[in-house]
């Protein structure tokens, strides 16, 4: 029989950034949380402090869910058969405190005023037929500017760097011009690019495009935050994605929500904690959640309030598995929505170039030191004589390049990427070399979706998460028109060679790293008909249910999705405490 705790307000799944942020938010005014994460502590000190080591956390991926215990499966369609994922690839889902929030890149995006309205965008310039069969694109339930004020708050709070592009309507040099108006200028000048980015930007500008630096979660210089923690300014030290930050200058929860929720002393944090589903009363309702902990010992938290704040895999898979007799197919599932409108990103690189003889320094900086263009993402293109709607950022390679991880992107002249010339080639040139990567949005389609397997378990004999997900003609043809675009801009670096020109998207596979960016299934949405939550990310079936993360985008925009996370965590912890402690259980409006 499960160990029975004392009731709290709040119990989150997972103690990463959502999480913090709602401590950080509602702990302050008197309400008791708990937050159930499965993996272990880490902090800045002293877990951070020695830990460039490329095996364990690149190679071995340290800090990721350990797939000997938790995987997912795959098919790239309803017809074929799924296998489960046994080593990384596609993406890495964060394992510990923190969440995926440590090991993040840094790259903080806000998304496009036409994203937030996509589906109306496309049928008022194109016109319904444009639409790409078989799509689900819809519009969110928020616009842009009901979100500029909680993406200003979150920027700030974090300290972020970069150069304003739109300010209140005015359009400034050196920053992104085809970005929404933003209230204020970022809170610090962004971090220095790059050899590789100036060479990239100087072609763009020569070619009539406009380059910008890319905006960062990361300090770009020393000072006192919002909370007033001392932090310090990027070092470029060439260990940031897969790392934690030793010098705290990459914004996480550990460096900014966490402790402000925990020194209320109201936030608690079990390690450890597996949550195996989310329990129902028989209103319907939620009660709290049942998880075992790290000797197997079964526990039940009840809460007046449930939050799914872990992954987006995990975030669906936990609705699936939470069934009552209100209930029979999960939470959020009365109508079958829950796992729809799945999407994740296009996110390799078109073309690569070698440059001689010249060193770019890649093994230094971060994700974070390059360039950009947004003339071809989103609809920042006239796309009324194109085979395809939306679009992609282009930007120049990001550093970070470590000898154990850079024996691919570089080949002989044959196209050869093994034998005595290959390696003689790599000796001379591992620093000669770099490409232009892609961001592309990705799109819903009905056959995109995630369920539970009927065949692979747990090791709680719980149905893995089921991934049914490919490329449709829409994102092909994105990506021969971007890829052109990438390689007319590599010919203006002019480079020794061309090491590689992909025309064609490789086909989508879970075998090869793309981004740790899927989304949706508990898409937000005006009605219970077309979605999951309203948004507030509040379960229309089950009320005292709040999901939180990516979970909730309809579709996926070519960009980063941590800014738009952290400013949804915002909206509703905001909404939480305004509205509904004063009436629990009801609906948002």
């Amino acid at each position: 029989m499960a160990k029975e705790h004392p009731k709290v307000d709040v119990v989150t799944i997972g103690a990463g950034w959502t999480s913090a942020i709602l401590g950080a938010k509602l702990c302050p005014d008197g309400y008791e949380m708990v937050a159930l994460e499965q993996g272990a502590k880490r902090w800045t000190y002293p877990d951070f402090a020695h830990d460039h080591d490329s095996l364990r956390f690149s190679v071995r991926y340290a800090m990721m869910v350990d797939l000997a215990r938790e995987t997912w499966t795959w098919r790239p369609n309803p017809q074929a058969p799924a296998l489960p994922m046994r080593q990384y690839g596609t993406f890495n889902p964060g394992e510990g405190l923190g969440g995926a929030a440590v090991h993040w890149s840094g790259q903080l995006w806000r998304f496009l005023e036409s994203d937030f309205r996509h589906r109306s965008y496309i049928v008022e310039r194109y016109g319904a037929d444009r639409l790409p069969n078989g799509s689900t694109i819809q519009d969110w339930p928020v616009t842009y500017d009901e979100l500029e004020p909680y993406y200003d708050a979150f920027e700030y709070d974090l300290g972020a760097s970069g150069i304003a592009g739109n300010l209140r309507g005015q359009i400034q040099p050196g920053g992104n011009p085809f970005e929404a108006p933003r209230s204020r200028p970022y809170p610090n000048p962004p971090l220095t690019v790059n050899h590789f980015a100036d060479m990239f930007g100087e072609a763009c500008t020569k070619l009539g495009l406009h380059p910008f630096p890319q905006p960062a979660g990361i300090l770009s210089r020393a000072g006192t935050d919002p909370f007033g923690n001392h932090r310090s300014g990027c070092l470029y030290c060439g260990f940031c994605t897969r790392f934690g930050c030793e010098v705290d200058a990459k914004s996480s929860p550990q460096n900014t929500h966490l402790p402000v929720a925990l020194d209320t002393g109201r936030y608690e944090v079990r390690l450890g904690c597996k949550v195996l589903r989310i329990e129902l009363g028989d209103d319907g309702l939620a009660t709290g959640v049942t998880y075992v902990d790290g000797e197997g010992e079964e526990h039940f938290q009840p809460a007046d309030l449930v939050v799914a704040s872990a992954f987006t895999l995990e975030n669906n898979r936990l609705l699936l598995l939470s069934k009552g007799p209100r209930h029979p197919n999960g939470i959020g599932n009365d109508r079958g929505r829950v796992g729809r409108n799945y999407t994740y990103q296009i996110y390799p690189a078109p073309v690569t170039g070698l440059f001689e003889g010249e060193r770019l320094n890649m093994y230094m900086g971060n994700t974070c030191t390059i360039n950009i263009v947004y003339d071809f993402n989103g609809d920042n293109f006239d796309h009324s004589d194109l085979d395809f709607v939306g679009g992609m950022q282009l930007y120049s390679e990001p550093c970070e390049r470590e000898a154990l991880n850079s024996v691919t992107g570089l080949t002989t002249k044959d196209g050869k990427s093994w034998g005595a010339e290959w390696k003689a080639q790599l000796a001379r040139n591992w620093d000669s070399y770099a490409s232009i990567v892609t961001e592309g949005e990705s799109i819903p389609y009905e056959d995109q979706f995630v369920d539970l397997d009927p065949y692979y378990k747990d090791r709680f004999g719980n149905p893995l998460l089921r991934i049914s997900f490919d490329w449709h003609d829409n994102e092909k043809a994105m990506w021969r028109f971007i890829a052109q675009r990438a390689k007319e801009i590599m010919d203006a670096m002019r480079p020794t060679r061309i090491v590689e020109f992909q025309p064609e998207i490789p086909a989508y596979n879970i075998h090869d790293y793309q981004s740790t960016h899927p989304t949706g299934g508990c898409i937000m949405g005006t009605s219970p008909a077309d979605s999951v939550t309203n948004s507030y990310g509040q379960v229309w079936d089950t009320p005292n249910v709040v999901v939180t993360g990516a979970a909730l985008f309809p579709q996926n925009p070519g960009a980063n999705p941590t800014g738009t996370v952290g400013a949804l965590a915002y909206r509703t912890a905001e909404a939480l405490l305004d509205r509904y402690f004063d009436d629990p259980g009801e609906l948002l409006g």
